[in-house]
């Protein structure tokens, strides 16, 4: 990251990542990292891609917002670039310290349990 004075990182271009490498392990394309920093901040230095707008800023994250969107009938926020489950996953699958797996089924629109054979 380049030292940009007051810099205070907000998101990045995950969904485009892992960013490719050439053979030697040298980046093909710079990863992107979105934030803002103080207006009299040096902007010209190396490693600063881009001083976007506004109006470009917001267009950038929410096109980054929805190509991290896991399936259509999930909601967005925005504000955090997160998505959730338009249904609460049941209380005892593993990730709330139950015993029972689950994935999301966009058929049905909810968590099936993973059978195990």
């Amino acid at each position: 990251m380049p030292a940009v004075k007051g810099w205070t990182h907000l998101w990045h271009d995950r969904s485009t990542w892992p960013v490719s490498t050439s053979s030697d392990g040298t980046y093909l394309r710079a990863p992107r990292y979105y934030g803002t920093c103080d207006d009299d901040a040096d902007t010209t230095i190396s490693g600063v891609l881009q001083v976007l707008t506004e109006a470009e800023y917001t267009a950038l994250r929410t096109a980054e917002h929805e190509a991290r969107k896991p399936y259509p009938s999930w909601i967005g926020y925005l504000d955090t670039m997160t998505w959730a489950a338009p249904v609460a996953r049941p209380a005892d699958a593993v990730i709330n310290g139950g015993n029972v797996d689950y994935q999301w089924d966009e058929a049905t629109v909810n968590w099936i349990a993973e059978t195990t054979t």
